[in-house]
């Protein structure tokens, strides 16, 4: 008897254990959700990570409050997450500068696989090169061409040590096998400045914080990093198409909690994102920035920051490229 009342209530306890997963994911979210961006109001990230954040906040019926916790090229951020509660209530606007530390930092503060589940990646786009219009180049390779004929004499702006527009111009130079100088800025709105006065040459950025310089005839495009030409710069061809075949950079957002989070907040957390994605006003919104709008699984995207990880701890490797 005691051992038919002891299975009867350990099978109880089960079904109840069953039912407490679904049940407290039925019921996210029930307060405000924080969005942790890792860098300063004015920039890309900021504004790709309000945009999302308005909209997702409308599905999933709570406000998601935007929090900037910049500094050390997105680290503090970012390691403000990973240690946070795994209770889908603190979230990470997570671009393609997540997966670098493993390769630039002697001791990485966090893990992008370990320490984070993925809810997945929702924009992907290309640089662009741009320049201050009196440099003699007027494409990828010109700016080559020029590069090798006085090598060290060229230089190029970017946010900070370690971002994506840092690792984009490191990528393009390796590539081509040329010599371009790193001039790093604590951010990229002072290093847009820069430009503006010559003080620097060149600026590997996505389209959005320059768009408005190009068309005022401030700044000049000369290529694009990514697979096809943008809308919005229809005369400027790609690296590939000009100067090196095959060649493609991209950069990336997506969303990520604290490792741990429950699947099914993680599976909310993606369905109304492949929404956010859907509506017509945060597509006209990120037009500007170009690229492709896609939300893809938590398991593509976690497939996805495994890949993008080995592939900058090689290209570091590489180039002996470190950032402490």
């Amino acid at each position: 008897m005691t051992t038919m009342r002891t299975t009867l209530l350990a099978a109880i306890a089960s079904v109840l254990a069953l039912g407490a997963g679904p049940a407290s994911a039925q019921g996210y979210p029930s307060k405000p959700i924080k969005l942790v961006i890792a860098f300063p109001p004015g920039g890309t990230s900021d504004y790709v990570g309000r945009v999302i954040a308005a909209k997702l906040g409308e599905y999933l019926g709570q406000p998601i409050v935007i929090e900037n916790k910049a500094g050390a090229t997105g680290l503090i951020g970012t390691q403000s997450v990973a240690q946070a509660a795994p209770d889908g209530y603190t979230l990470l606007l997570a671009p393609s500068d997540f997966t670098l530390a493993p390769g630039l930092q002697a001791k990485p503060p966090y893990d992008p696989v370990r320490d984070f589940a993925a809810i997945g990646l929702f924009i992907n786009y290309p640089h662009v090169i741009v320049a201050y219009p009196g440099l003699p180049a007027n494409n990828a390779k010109e700016l080559i061409d020029l590069a090798k004929a006085k090598p060290g004499t060229v230089n190029f702006a970017s946010g900070g040590s370690g971002g994506s527009n840092h690792i984009s111009g490191v990528a393009f130079a390796y590539t081509a096998g040329i010599d371009l100088t790193h001039v790093p800025y604590k951010g990229n709105g002072p290093a847009i400045t820069d430009l503006l006065a010559d003080r620097v040459q060149i600026l590997f950025t996505s389209l959005g914080p320059v768009e408005q310089h190009l068309k005022a005839g401030k700044l000049k495009a000369i290529a694009v990093t990514g697979p096809k030409r943008l809308a919005a710069l229809p005369d400027v061809a790609t690296v590939s198409e000009n100067a090196l075949p095959g060649y493609e950079f991209t950069t990336w957002y997506g969303l990520a909690a604290p490792a741990g989070t429950p699947r099914p907040v993680i599976d909310r957390l993606n369905a109304d994102l492949r929404k956010t994605m859907a509506s017509p006003e945060v597509m006209d919104k990120l037009a500007s920035i170009g690229g492709d709008l896609t939300v893809n699984s938590p398991d593509q995207f976690t497939a996805m920051i495994k890949t993008e990880v080995a592939r900058w701890q090689k290209l570091a490797k590489d180039t002996n490229l470190k950032v402490d």
